[in-house]
Order: C-alpha cells, then structure tokens, then sequence
C-alpha cells in the first residue's frame, strides 16, 4: 500500500491523540500540546517546542516537519525512530486522507511472506552493515543531534541583577561558535512564547524575567536543546499573577497590593476590580512562592489547606498544587466530582491521569476547603486528600531539591495555611497567614 509522508504523519498525530487523551476526543487544545511537549522533554530527553507542535497540527509547514521532529514524536509512541513508525504502521487502513486506526491489520497472503522474510533479512543485514560502518567513520567526527552539528564545547551561564523579587535581568553568557545550525534561541523556560533569536556570533544577551521561581533557560539550536542553564529568581514573599492565557508571558501582577487578610490568601472582588481584571474572560491565577528551602525531595512533608472562590463558570472547575524541584516538578490537581477524568498527578517520574487510571479520590468540591498532603520518604510518596491516604507511588529519580510552591486556580482561589518540612519534623517554611 502507497502512502504518502503526509499520511504518515496524520496517523502519528491520531496515535498521540489517543495515548494522550486529546480533548477527551473532542479535537486538541493548546495545553494538550504544552503538556505533550514537556513529556517529550522529560520523559523521552528530547524537545519539540510549542510553536513546532502548534505548526504541527494545524498542518502550517511550508515543507514539512524535519526528520528530528518525526523521529521525537516517533520515540514519544515507543518506536525506534520515523522509519520504524512508518515500518510499523504500513499495513493501517486509510480512508480517502483520513486514517482511520483499526486493531485489525490487513492479512496478507501466506505465499508472499517468506519472500518478504528473506527480504526484510537483507535490510536488517544490509542496514546493521551500514551502521557499522558509518559508526567506524563517525569515532572522530562532530556530535550531531537534530540536524545540528556540534564541533566541542558550548557555553551558556547565566547571572542576574537583583538577588530576588522581580522584574529581574538576567545576563546570559553563550557560546555557540562550535556549532553549525540555521538558527539560535535562548527560551526563558518551558514556555516558547518567551524564546528570543541570538546572534550566533555574539556572547551576551539579556533578558527580563517577571515572575519568580525556579525556571530552567535552554539554549536551542534550530528546534533542538542544546544546554540548560538553572535560573532562580527568589521570591518576594507570595506572587499572585492573574493570566488570561497560561502559554502567555502577560498577566495582572498584584505587587504591593493587600491580599492576605483574615488568616488566608484571598483575592477580593475589589481587588480585581481595582486591577481590571475582566472577570468576563476566562482566566487562571498562579500563586507562587520561591526560596532554597534546604528540603530533599527525596524527604519531605507538604501539606496546605485550599479551595476554589466560585467566580467563572466552568464545566469542570480545577486547582493544581506544584512543588517545584531543581529537576522537575511533583503536582496534585484536584478536579469537581464528576470530573475525575481530568484529574492528574506528578510523583518523580510517575505520571497519573484519570483518563487511564482511577483517580476517583481526586474528585472533591473544590469549592469546599480541602487539606492536600504529599508525604515522600526514601521516595516513597503519599498522597494524602483531607487526612486519608488515596494514592501510593514509589519513583527512582533524582530530582534535587525543593525550590519552589506553587498554587494554580482555574478562576481564583483562596489558601487557608501550607507547611513544608523534613521527614524529621523540621519546619523548613510555614504560613497561616495571620498578618
């Protein structure tokens, strides 16, 4: 059966979709994409920014994906690479330009299949001869990796100009002169809407970061990463930042203004009114809080009482708890009763959502206050709703240590008190917010 890249590629996208769990099969949205792109990153080692996958599937590519992007999303389904995907996938049926994805494969005739095998054994020979060849060759040659060629060292260090709070400058030093690509970026975090173009032959570059935290800057040659670089802003007590778009670097910024009253975090219908926030629009609020808090990831006790402030309205209301790490980030997300398909949580490497798991138990009133835990010791972690243990993981990774707390409303949404400590008591940060 003949079929074109084209088609190939449409196949791969309806795989993604579905081991995803795209729009609960209602079509993609841009956080199905933001969160596939930070799974290739951190499961697979590779990256596909935001943009590429955007231009992916609105079909915008003037000339087609490049073979490093294929070959990501083709490891991100458990393939070898894109050749193997479209080995693989060869005898799917196709309707007119549509794939349609069936669990039966077309049968072929007995009498051609040891024809085939004996073909297929050539290749493997053919193909294993190549590479070993090609591997005698390349022992003194440059690295390549996703189109680029890379010739010794690359330098990226960063340093910035306040010691916390923000707006905050940082300094980035490069060096990419030992690499050959089209083009280079450095990208503030995960976020590609905060990428910026760089001379290849230039050195420093700045740029202005405006929310605290624990953030990790990549150096990008064409669409691949080529160092990173840890940047922590600490934080100025708490950050509450209001976005109308989570992928979008503006947002209502509430410094010096009064919201913590009455022993709680709270963001009054005044105080967004005197913001302008329009509470019209859909938007989310982050709450963040950042500082080396001397705690092991590996070893800690987190717990904080929180709810949702009824404010727009929405079909399966959310909040999200993240403690953020030098590495990665663990996080919790609370959904409405009904909802629990979109419920989801983070362990190390460990990822759960209610799409193919029964997270039933994160299923509350949101809009109700509710006491979340995470207790990790020797990486074995509790999850922990309103006193009662619902989940239990035990993850392998190393993830550095805790640098940041982060609360994330659909809406907005209040935070009654949050402890972080060591699995031996100590209190590494504590707030009532009694003021």
């Amino acid at each position: 059966m003949n079929r074109s890249e084209r088609d190939y590629i449409e196949l791969c996208k309806k795989q993604l979709e579905e081991k995803f769990s795209f729009g609960n099969g209602q079509g993609y949205s841009q956080k199905d994409l933001e969160l596939l792109s930070n799974y290739i990153e951190e499961e697979k080692g590779l990256y596909i920014s935001l943009s590429t996958l955007k231009r992916l599937w609105k079909n915008s590519f003037k000339q087609g994906p490049q073979l490093a992007t294929l070959n990501a999303l083709a490891k991100t389904l458990d393939y070898d690479n894109w050749q193997d995907f479209k080995l693989k996938n060869k005898d799917y049926k196709v309707a007119h330009t549509d794939i349609a994805i069936h669990s039966e494969q077309v049968t072929e005739p007995a009498s051609s299949k040891p024809w085939k095998l004996s073909l297929l054994f050539f290749f493997v020979l053919l193909i294993t001869s190549l590479f070993l060849f090609v591997g005698s060759q390349k022992k003194d040659n440059p690295t390549t990796k996703g189109g680029i060629s890379i010739n010794g060292p690359v330098i990226f260090k960063a340093d910035k100009t306040l010691s916390r709070g923000v707006p905050n400058t940082f300094i980035f030093n490069y060096d990419v002169s030992r690499v050959k690509a089209d083009s280079f970026f450095i990208q503030q975090s995960w976020n590609d809407q905060r990428k910026e173009r760089i001379d290849p032959m230039g050195t420093v570059f700045t740029s202005i970061y405006y929310e605290s935290g624990f953030h990790r800057a990549r150096l990008i040659a064409n669409d691949s990463v080529i160092a990173m670089q840890p940047v922590h802003i600490l934080s100025d007590g708490w950050e509450p930042h209001i976005y109308y778009d989570s992928s979008d670097e503006r947002f209502v910024d509430f410094k010096g203004e009064s919201f913590i009253a009455e022993g709680r975090f709270h963001l009054s219908r005044d105080l967004l009114l005197k913001k302008n926030v329009d509470a019209t629009q859909y938007f989310v609020t982050r709450v963040g809080h950042s500082k080396d808090y001397k705690v092991s990831s590996d070893n800690f006790e987190f717990n904080a009482r929180t709810k949702l402030d009824r404010m727009n309205n929405s079909n399966c209301p959310w909040l999200n708890i993240l403690i953020i790490t030098e590495k990665n980030a663990f996080n919790i997300e609370l959904v409405q009763k009904g909802c629990e398909a979109y419920a989801s949580y983070h362990i190390g490497e460990i990822r759960r959502n209610g799409k193919d798991n029964d997270l039933s138990l994160l299923g509350q009133n949101v809009f109700d206050w509710q006491e979340i835990g995470l207790y990790v010791k020797d990486k074995n972690a509790e999850i922990r709703i309103n006193g009662e243990l619902a989940y239990f993981e035990t993850f392998e990774q190393d993830f550095g240590k805790v640098m940041g707390l982060t609360f994330i409303f659909e809406g907005k949404g209040s935070i009654d008190h949050i402890r972080l400590s060591d699995t031996k008591g100590t209190i590494a940060f504590e707030d009532n917010f009694e003021r």
